[in-house]
């Protein structure tokens, strides 16, 4: 018969850590709950396969060879392996035994909308919970890091590509406001002719320059003075205060980046946009992850 290490299985290497704990073929079967013929055949298959005795007879019990001894811790390891292979690994945050490293892609908006809540959430946490962030510029961007590993997650602005790879959940709902420095203006640019005829600041993410407030302005016939162009939100503030420059950007933004700051309607219709999260389908049923997201989406409905 051509028998070789490809024929061990778990029933086998089981048989064979059942029969060493024991020192008993009989008490093997019985602890196995199978016939003692049973364990005779599997136990003469180990034999064929690994070309040891394995057990010999010592009077009413067997006793394991020296190459038995050798390679039962090895077995021992192997069996708890294929186990842990087949269980479910959970998350707790308030287990200090627990850990999870994360790396989120987002930019600073979503840095000061977002992820203030988060942080606490998890500096709340007795397990040892870690945050990176790292910045996106755009969807092509953060997908490819979603599929290569280098982030977990990311939070953008809603898009309505499709990726068979890429699940998404949306969060909330944005819309545009205009800010300005109260003490340097007369009236609010709340009309679309004081809005262009001020000097604006805009944020242009990544290398593109393409501004949708500025192609909802052409489309009308209109257009605005371009004073500063910046790739963050958060250089705004102190760039603008204390001069005649607006800025217009999302709402949420008066509550933390540009406190201070007095605010009025865009003059234009422009339509709400969203935000949601997004990750790797080979993250979805992963216990530290579905956590992050849940609290992610938590503290996304308490922004709707």
């Amino acid at each position: 018969m051509n028998i070789d290490e490809f024929d061990l299985d778990y029933r086998l290497l089981r048989l064979f850590l059942t029969i060493y704990d024991e020192g008993s073929v009989t008490a093997a079967a019985h602890r196995l709950g199978v016939g003692q013929p049973t364990v005779s055949h599997g136990l003469d298959r180990l034999r064929q396969i690994i070309g040891d005795p394995l057990f010999v007879r010592s009077g009413r019990s067997v006793a394991p060879t020296a190459h038995a001894d050798e390679i039962a811790p090895q077995i021992r390891a192997l069996l708890q392996g294929m186990r842990d292979l087949t269980r479910v690994v959970t998350f707790d945050p308030d287990d200090p035994s627990h850990s999870a490293h994360f790396t989120i892609g987002c930019n600073d908006y979503e840095v000061s909308v977002v992820l203030p809540a988060l942080m606490q959430r998890l500096q709340s946490c007795k397990a040892d919970i870690r945050l990176k962030v790292l910045s996106i510029s755009g969807e092509d961007h953060f997908v490819g890091l979603l599929r290569s590993g280098k982030i977990d997650h990311a939070i953008s602005i809603q898009s309505a590509g499709k990726h068979a790879d890429i699940a998404m959940q949306a969060l909330f709902r944005e819309q545009m406001r205009c800010f300005y420095d109260p003490g340097f203006h007369d009236a609010a640019p709340d009309t679309l002719d004081r809005y262009c005829a001020a000097d604006h600041a805009r944020v242009i993410i990544g290398a593109n320059d393409v501004s949708a407030i500025d192609d909802l302005l052409r489309a009308t016939g209109r257009s605005r003075r371009t004073a500063l162009q910046v790739s963050t939100f958060a250089s705004i503030p102190n760039l603008i205060r204390g001069t005649k420059v607006i800025a217009t950007l999302p709402s949420r933004l008066a509550e933390n980046v540009m406190g201070g700051f007095a605010t009025c309607d865009f003059p234009l219709e422009f339509p709400e946009y969203g935000f949601a999260q997004y990750w790797h389908v080979r993250n979805a049923a992963n216990a530290a992850h579905k956590w992050l997201r849940s609290e992610i989406f938590r503290i996304a409905r308490g922004l709707s």
